[in-house]
């Protein structure tokens, strides 16, 4: 039900318009401090059944028994709940405002286009219009709305030991789609544990695994090991990942950034690497330290976004 990603709401939406009707929830603009952003989608099957949400649960219940209304009358509902809105009995304990538009029959070519070109992770720009209809690009009119939509966060972790299996099993649990390079065989058995499909093994730092980063990639480097920590980085510094990051002390770091420098980077490139990582300072356990680097990194991601 709490799907959040453009991606998956319109996946589920599409499952659903496979065997019956579905509509399309949007929100299109907020007042004060509301829960989602503007073009937060959610999906409503005819069945009743939710996939996303748009509120902190005060009024999805409600938005859903209208989309059933508009899949009966096959009318673009236009709601609005808290300030000004009609619903007087639906107050919003925010004290702000949401519009919504419930669209019966969105056009499907564009949605896919929108999910597909999500999916192979590149923006994209979804417009509704004064109609209800849809479009992607740039707006064509002047009233129309326009939404934008980035791919869903990556996280890539080279390393060994506690600290990588950690953020692992964090961001798997967060829902974040986790790569790991790992050298050491019982890693690799807790990552297939852990359900993590995406598993390269480093076997010596002159010959790494191709990187497949894209500017929505977030890439960790949580080895203590010397041979493998300049190869790894250099790797990802000549990727446009929005994020990179090493654990390790100060010092650790300091050492690090003038080996890269001895390589030929120059301090624009080096400053790209966060480190020591974490909002917090100085994590002495893993689990402390996957809250603190994941929590580091989503604040990069939204700032990217």
């Amino acid at each position: 039900m709490y799907l959040e990603h453009a991606q998956d709401v319109l996946g589920q939406w599409f499952a659903w318009r496979h065997t019956s009707e579905a509509a399309l929830v949007v929100v299109t603009s907020t007042e004060g401090g509301a829960v989602r952003m503007p073009g937060a989608l959610m999906a409503v099957s005819a069945a009743g059944e939710r996939c996303g949400y748009i509120s902190g649960g005060c009024i999805d219940a409600d938005v859903a028994m209208h989309a059933l209304d508009a899949l009966r009358s096959g009318r673009v509902g236009r709601l609005r709940y808290g300030k000004g809105s009609p619903f007087i009995d639906m107050p919003l304990p925010c004290g702000g405002a949401i519009d919504v538009w419930v669209l019966p029959d969105a056009q499907a070519g564009v949605l896919r286009a929108c999910h597909d070109r999500l999916a192979s992770r590149q923006a994209v720009t979804l417009n509704l219009s004064v109609s209800g209809a849809l479009w992607l690009g740039h707006p064509m009119e002047a009233s129309a709305l326009s939404f934008e939509y980035t791919p869903k966060l990556r996280l890539r972790i080279a390393g060994r030991g506690a600290d990588s299996m950690a953020l692992a099993r964090l961001a798997q649990a967060s829902g974040i789609h986790t790569e790991l390079q790992l050298r050491d065989d019982a890693d690799i058995q807790d990552a297939r544990r852990l359900g993590i499909d995406q598993v390269a093994t480093l076997t010596v730092p002159s010959t790494l695994p191709a990187a497949n980063d894209d500017p929505w990639t977030a890439f960790l480097l949580a080895f203590h090991d010397v041979d493998w920590e300049a190869a790894l980085l250099a790797q990802a510094l000549q990727g446009p990942a929005f994020y990179l990051g090493a654990v390790g002390s100060k010092a650790t770091h300091a050492r690090r950034c003038e080996e890269l420098r001895a390589m030929g980077f120059g301090e624009g490139q080096i400053r790209r690497i966060h480190g020591p990582v974490g909002l917090l300072p100085s994590m002495r356990e893993a689990s402390t330290l996957a809250v603190s680097v994941l929590a580091e990194i989503v604040g990069a991601y939204q700032r990217n976004a």
